[in-house]
């Protein structure tokens, strides 16, 4: 008997279609909820992964609307963070930590000006004038004329 070659098969890569507004609202719906783009395509009748990710490097105003909704899923991680926190229950010390620190991190995260952490590292000058516009400190710099002429005459030579 003679031997059967095996032929490869082409294998042929249907484009996938369009995606339609529709669907793209309930992408961005569930993106405010706080799930990724990777998790959506896991659902039925969604677009893959790869070509969300490419629609959206191709259009300005999708890569706009996701931004927007990735924002408002911020919002979505600090509700759920909360009731977490809130859920926890008991009166031990480690319990009460986690729940004031998370606390604190969500208002140094919604109010950074006010609560974030303050750069310890860099001291702070004060400014150069007092309200009143008199400067605070005068200094006075004596300057050598003889090095000051002949710093002068270097860098007038060719």
């Amino acid at each position: 008997m003679p031997a059967c070659k095996k032929t490869p098969v082409p294998v042929t890569v249907l484009p996938e279609p369009a995606i339609t507004p529709e669907v793209w609202e309930h992408i961005f719906s569930q993106v405010e909820e706080g799930h990724t783009l990777r998790q959506i395509s896991t659902g039925a009748g969604m677009p893959t992964w790869e070509h969300m990710r490419a629609s959206l490097r191709a259009s300005p105003t999708l890569a706009s609307r996701y931004a927007r909704a990735r924002v408002l899923a911020a919002e979505a991680f600090e509700d759920r963070l909360l009731q977490e926190v809130h859920s926890i229950s008991g009166e031990d010390t480690a319990a009460m930590r986690l729940r004031i620190d998370t606390l604190k991190w969500i208002m140094s995260k919604r109010a950074p000006a006010r609560y974030g952490e303050k750069a310890a590292g860099e001291p702070q000058e004060p400014p150069a004038a007092r309200p009143d516009g008199r400067p605070r400190t005068i200094r006075r710099v004596i300057v050598d004329p003889q090095v000051r002429e002949a710093v002068k005459n270097e860098q007038t030579k060719p």
